[in-house]
């Protein structure tokens, strides 16, 4: 590659890459662990774990497609 192919190619993934972050207000549930602060609610834990991390998000999803069935 020669330096003016160079330069488009960087420009180009920078372009792609680098792209402004949207707001996700809304439009997905906020993945939060559980509070300990307020002390402990063992319901509340267990309900929290949907809402832990994005693997445990997607179970929380299935388990309540499995619920409606």
């Amino acid at each position: 590659m020669d330096g003016v192919n160079d330069k488009s190619v960087v420009e180009s993934v920078h372009s792609i890459v680098f792209k402004e972050s949207e707001s996700l207000e809304g439009k997905c549930e906020k993945i939060a662990g559980y509070d300990f602060n307020n002390g402990i609610d063992y319901g509340m834990i267990l309900r929290s774990m949907r809402f832990t991390g994005f693997q445990a998000s997607n179970l929380g999803d299935a388990i309540d497609i499995v619920n409606r069935m």
